[in-house]
């Protein structure tokens, strides 16, 4: 149950009352208050001018994700010298989760609220299963790009003969698309040498719509770890023959 009004995180006294919908039926866009990234419409909470994800106006002290080791804190101000989200790679603004252990690549992990809220798996009505992962040696699906050092954080299909892989910033970038939309872009920026079939186009629509239907309801919690480990068991129970 997501509630009607939360305290302001940063601000104190400040109460934050919870909106549904867009004006006029047009989409809402807005800055958030915490992050300091771009919202586009849905529910999110307001308070006069402030506007905040329902992520980032919720973000507990603390988390454990299960993608990286050690306990999350949250911090309320951008880091001093810079940094980017390790799972999107966007530039850290505002709010986010800091690991002070440091990764195998001498990074300390830093993650948006709203990206830290991602499903870490998930098992689609088709029996395609998808699965976060910090590093893929392969070449993201729709935008066909692969970083140094594998970054960032990528979706990855479990199925070994027909794998799909989506970064997490792309599913940022064409969630808000038409599906029909969505689909043409996905295969516009397949290989030339590797047709990218309709069905597999679109499995992958609606593994973002899921993605961004899961964060978007998921309340502040301390043992995302837990959490996320039983739904990746239930995924992997859904997606075997």
């Amino acid at each position: 149950m997501v509630p009607a009004e939360v305290m302001h995180p940063a601000r104190p006294g400040c109460m934050l009352r919870l909106v549904h919908g867009d004006t006029g039926g047009a989409m809402t866009n807005f800055q958030c208050d915490g992050c300091r990234e771009p919202g586009k419409g849905g529910p999110r909470y307001t308070s006069g001018d402030l506007v905040l994800h329902t992520s980032c106006a919720r973000a507990a002290p603390a988390l454990q994700h299960q993608l990286v080791e050690g306990v999350m804190e949250l911090r309320l101000v951008a880091p001093a010298g810079g940094g980017v989200c390790s799972a999107c790679y966007d530039t850290v603004r505002g709010f986010h989760y800091y690991c002070s252990r440091r990764t195998s690549k001498g990074e300390h992990p830093k993650l948006h609220p709203g990206c830290a809220k991602l499903p870490v798996s998930m098992a689609l009505q088709s029996g395609d299963a998808f699965e976060l992962r910090t590093e893929v040696s392969h070449r993201c699906s729709s935008c066909r790009e692969m970083e140094g050092f594998y970054r960032p954080w990528c979706y990855r299909s479990t199925n070994p003969e027909q794998r799909m892989y989506l970064h997490v910033k792309c599913i940022e970038e064409i969630q808000d698309e038409a599906e029909e939309r969505m689909m043409v872009r996905l295969r516009e920026h397949a290989d030339r040498n590797v047709r990218m079939e309709r069905r597999v186009c679109k499995t992958l629509v609606i593994m973002v719509r899921i993605v961004f239907m899961q964060a978007a309801h998921r309340g502040p919690d301390t043992d995302t770890h837990r959490r996320s480990e039983r739904h990746r068991l239930h995924g992997d129970a859904v997606a075997r023959p």
